[in-house]
């Protein structure tokens, strides 16, 4: 921080670190081998200089995914709403919700479906409620596995 800024990319980067109580210890070259070897590495006319200008937005962006059953199952298992939702929006998950079961421990078996969401259909047949991201590995699974494919023109 006391030495003399003379580009731009260093200043911003300066003024990020300042909000944090860090301490920057320069090491010498005979006790840092590793950077001392990349220091002296020859660069090619062929290589591509690495991208290292990142606009702040993707730099500081934390993305979260939530399924698309969460505020079903966090009502099941605590019976609390997000603080997010409208009153329209809460009895829309209690409506929703009573055809939905959250298992959360069984004291005989089978264990495996512990902390799981499942849902009752009209036809009374209990299905497991999966994610978006899950649902490709399953049909995949389904169809290209040895014993997948549509065996006959009603079920696979």
């Amino acid at each position: 921080m006391n030495k003399p800024i003379t580009n731009v990319r260093i200043t911003c980067r300066l003024l990020l670190l300042q909000e944090f109580d860090i301490t920057i210890v320069d090491k010498s070259r005979k006790d840092n081998v590793a950077a001392d070897f990349l220091s002296r590495l020859n660069i090619d006319e062929n290589c591509i200089p690495t991208e290292d200008s990142f606009p702040d937005e993707y730099l500081f962006a934390i993305s979260t995914y939530s399924p698309w059953y969460a505020d079903i199952a966090n009502y099941l298992a605590a019976r609390k709403f997000p603080e997010y939702l409208s009153s329209k929006e809460k009895r829309k998950t209690i409506q929703q919700s009573a055809t939905y079961t959250w298992m959360s421990w069984l004291p005989w078996p089978p264990w495996w479906i512990d902390g799981n969401l499942y849902h009752t259909g009209p036809d009374f047949q209990i299905r497991h409620c999966v994610r978006e991201d899950e649902a490709f590995d399953i049909l995949k699974a389904c169809h290209e596995e040895p014993c997948g494919g549509h065996l006959t023109n009603k079920q696979t």
